[in-house]
């Protein structure tokens, strides 16, 4: 029974998907399922939900973006005038598309699918995945390794860098600089404490993918709960 419903729920979605070829392309803004929830001269940040055995409309994306899963997820992609073709996700996957692109996307598994789109707002210059050299150094004073931080860079371009930080529980990452603009994602919930230069120490609670614009600053970071932090960075380059 639970194999003939997967069966109808793919027939169901290959009948709108083909509906939605024959539909004129919306704009991101326009569909229904990417919700607008950060938008600034350099980003325009989207959180997408697509139900099982529901598609997006065919949309178009005019700014190169980075895409974050939120939780794993079966869907097919379909751009214009070509054929769906399946993709699988899993949770805290991070890919980088080029624009001009116009597609549709449907939730082809049994679970939800959701992300975190963010849209480059300014042009991306030579852009390429890290493939070498792509772990961050933490300094980490910590007798058990297991217990440091550590950061990796997924994407670089001549505009900003992509990476996924993670700090297990009592790790810190010590004072440092961000000479750009920081995007924040987090992946995992978690207990944070902020210690921004010159001013008071702050702690909070993250929650898995809210999105937070910060500014330049100078600041140290520790995980002061009982589960790993986990979040996806986008930091912008900035003053020398």
């Amino acid at each position: 029974m639970r194999k003939l419903s997967i069966v109808a729920s793919c027939f169901i979605l290959a009948l709108t998907v083909w509906a939605q070829q024959a539909q004129a392309p919306v704009e991101i803004t326009s569909e229904s399922s990417h919700h607008l929830v950060l938008d600034n001269p350099f980003v325009r940040v989207f959180a997408v939900s697509v139900d099982p055995g529901k598609s997006t409309l065919m949309h178009r994306h005019a700014h190169d973006y980075i895409s974050i899963a939120i939780g794993d997820s079966q869907i097919t992609n379909t751009k214009e005038g070509a054929q769906p073709v399946p993709v699988s996700f899993k949770d805290g996957d991070v890919r980088f598309s080029a624009a001009p692109l116009v597609h549709a996307v449907g939730d082809s598994g049994s679970t939800p699918f959701h992300n975190r789109t963010i849209e480059l707002m300014k042009p991306t210059t030579n852009e390429k995945a890290c493939t070498e050299s792509c772990e961050v150094p933490i300094p980490c004073d910590a007798a058990d390794k297991v217990a440091c931080p550590s950061a990796v860079k997924l994407f670089g371009s001549d505009e900003w860098t992509a990476l996924m930080v993670t700090l297990p529980p009592g790790a810190k990452i010590p004072e440092h600089t961000h000479k750009g603009n920081v995007l924040s994602i987090p992946l995992s919930e978690s207990d944070l404490t902020m210690k921004v230069k010159g001013k008071p120490e702050s702690t909070a609670h993250t929650k898995i993918g809210a999105v937070r614009w910060n500014d330049p600053e100078t600041h140290a970071v520790s995980n002061t709960g009982t589960t790993t932090a986990k979040i996806f960075l986008l930091e912008f380059v900035g003053q020398p």
